[in-house]
């Protein structure tokens, strides 16, 4: 090869090295003017959608999450520095790719699981008594149902201490409305998110949520007393007349009046 071809090909490597350097120095100008001049951050982001609890270092090994930047303006304040604290824990909830990797989202496992008590509805609690199948829907109550409680009891004639005994007969009242059932026997109610079908036990105990003070009128009153009627998923509460003698058979000739 001759001195003037090496001379023309080194010559051609040098200006092919200086426009590759010019290109990458616009382009990184053309970045920064896009962000306006700010300062880049590393963070972490999910690189493809992590499943609910998935581990730590199942995340970080196969590749479920890949470092990136992102203007500091943009930044999480609680985003991982150091994506190695999540090892020995699991993801809480799914994660979509693209995500920012923020503090929380992997949580010790004893904290990711689903223990009943987190099926109670806040200012609840869980109780469970035993109901006739005959005055439970003939055991055609399933989890997840809402029923009204429909109680009869015989009120203290006028003039008459009260005996504090309340019993059957007299006078038919709703007493609660769109009581929740938690569970029926070991089955219950599906969580937000599964697609299981719902069957029916058919019978056993039924495990109710409702406020402490309900579960103490109930107990007066005795679940043995109560029957149970099964409403729409949409039922909207509402005053209902009791009914008595007097008015027994007030009404129209259907029984929606």
């Amino acid at each position: 090869m001759s001195a003037r071809r090496t001379l023309i090909i080194i010559v051609a490597i040098v200006i092919a090295a200086v426009a590759a350097g010019a290109n990458v120095l616009y382009l990184n100008g053309v970045q920064d003017r896009a962000n306006k001049h700010a300062k880049l951050l590393k963070v972490y982001v999910v690189a493809k959608d992590i499943p609910k609890g998935t581990a730590g270092e199942t995340a970080i090994d196969q590749g479920f999450i890949k470092t990136g930047s992102i203007p500091e303006q943009f930044r999480p304040a609680t985003a991982l520095s150091d994506i190695s604290v999540i090892r020995g824990k699991v993801a809480l909830t799914a994660l979509a790719s693209g995500e920012v990797v923020v503090d929380g989202q992997f949580v010790e496992p004893i904290a990711a699981q689903v223990t009943f008590s987190q099926r109670i509805p806040p200012g609840d609690v869980a109780v469970t008594f035993s109901f006739d199948p005959l005055k439970a829907v003939g055991g055609l109550l399933v989890p997840g149902d809402k029923v009204d409680m429909i109680v009869p009891f015989t009120p203290t004639p006028p003039g008459k201490a009260a005996t504090g005994a309340i019993l059957p007969g007299g006078v038919e009242t709703v007493f609660f409305q769109n009581v929740p059932i938690l569970a029926i026997g070991s089955a219950t109610a599906p969580t937000p998110g599964q697609t299981a079908a719902v069957s029916a036990p058919g019978g056993g105990t039924i495990t109710l949520a409702l406020p402490p003070q309900a579960i103490m009128r109930i107990l007066l009153i005795g679940a043995g007393n109560i029957t149970l009627a099964l409403v729409p998923p949409d039922n909207q509460p509402t005053t209902i007349p009791s009914i008595d003698p007097s008015n027994l058979f007030a009404g129209g000739l259907t029984p929606t009046g």
